[in-house]
């Protein structure tokens, strides 16, 4: 829910001031910490090192700062070979009012029929969990512990039901050359932790039309926090899962105007993980698609080049935006896409920001 993952919550204009909101309880490092040489060893301090460091599991619990989120997201299969896509996600907005918003998408990729719904509510309906989080609202459940996670929720016409294992390491995110593994510094935009777990065993139910049917398959989840504004900047993130067994986080920063400023992200694969180093990754853009609800452009095919290769994406269905007006404020692109080229694999794309850039572009028209 790459860095920032998952689709980001302007919650009216109150929650969008209060994303500016420091919360007494986090931790945040002042402005006068920004690098500067050190003497010793004439490398900039990172802004990131004032803080402290990741810790896991006591890190998978909500953390009260300014923006939170935990995401899910997969392809499962069934014995006889159907395939469904899934997202899910809770948002955290501790600002002058907190909020807490789920969003969830079921895609049949039989039929190309997907199931949408999101909820909303004030405060933040979680029962304390040691080293985890149990968050229900309106009959939906996402909660974890250290050794299993647990999704539940409803759609017109669906629901599913799922329990995962944990398998493997936290992957902890980090910019090439940090010393601060799990957190990203974004300039004047904040500083955030994140780190995720790429292949989190799945197996449960989907119920469509009343028929249930057991699935099971690799979710990948996210889970990203800390004093950071979501609406400076857009981005394009992808949660990929290759065929050798590898996982590739990456993700493309976009400014009001759509111009690039940053692209990064983590390879990683069961013997660890590393940073993208500058210049070893190109992002190209391909096909767009525009929604005829919104009228929104969005980018749904792509060339990643990297040194090992070149991926080509391209998702399973173009028509995956999700309008969380109701909830968020914004709209944005989220769906399974294909990976084909030096590698085959699966995973999921998100296009985030593409709205407020349609939305400026209109106005200069």
């Amino acid at each position: 829910m790459i860095i920032f993952l998952a689709a980001l919550v302007s919650v009216g204009a109150v929650i969008a001031a209060g994303l500016h909101y420091l919360s007494t309880t986090e931790r945040v490092p002042s402005t006068n910490m920004a690098a500067v040489p050190s003497e010793a060893s004439q490398k900039p301090v990172e802004r990131t090192a004032a803080l402290p460091a990741l810790n896991l599991p006591a890190d998978d619990a909500p953390h009260g700062s300014a923006m939170e989120w935990w995401y899910y997201s997969g392809i499962l299969g069934a014995e006889a070979g159907q395939r469904y896509a899934f997202h899910m996600v809770v948002f955290v907005a501790n600002g002058l009012v907190k909020h807490t918003v789920m969003h969830a998408a079921l895609t049949d990729l039989q039929t190309g029929k997907r199931y949408l719904s999101q909820t909303r509510t004030g405060g933040t309906p979680a029962t304390k969990v040691a080293n985890g989080f149990d968050f229900r609202q309106q009959g939906w459940q996402v909660a974890a512990s250290p050794s299993s996670h647990f999704l539940r929720a409803g759609f017109d016409g669906a629901s599913i039901a799922f329990d995962l294992g944990v398998a493997g390491p936290a992957v902890a995110h980090r910019a090439a050359g940090s010393d601060t593994p799990g957190l990203l510094d974004f300039g004047n935009s904040g500083i955030s932790y994140y780190y995720s777990r790429p292949r989190l065993p799945a197996q449960g139910n989907i119920v469509i039309a009343g028929k249930s049917l057991p699935v099971r398959g690799d979710l990948w989840f996210d889970h990203q926090w800390g004093e950071f504004d979501v609406l400076t900047l857009g981005w394009n993130w992808f949660a990929l899962h290759l065929a050798d067994g590898s996982d590739l986080m990456l993700y493309e920063l976009f400014d009001a105007d759509g111009r690039k400023v940053m692209t990064a992200g983590t390879l990683s694969n069961a013997k660890g993980s590393r940073p993208l180093q500058p210049g070893e990754v190109a992002l190209v853009p391909g096909t767009t698609w525009t929604s005829p609800k919104t009228g929104i452009a969005y980018v749904v095919e792509w060339r990643i080049e990297l040194p090992s290769g070149v991926l080509n994406i391209k998702p399973f269905l173009p028509d995956s935006e999700f309008d969380s007006g109701a909830t968020t404020g914004n709209v944005y692109w989220e769906g399974p896409v294909k990976v084909s080229g030096s590698q085959e694999g699966q995973g999921f794309l998100e296009l985030s920001g593409y709205d407020r850039l349609s939305a400026r572009q209109s106005k200069s028209k």
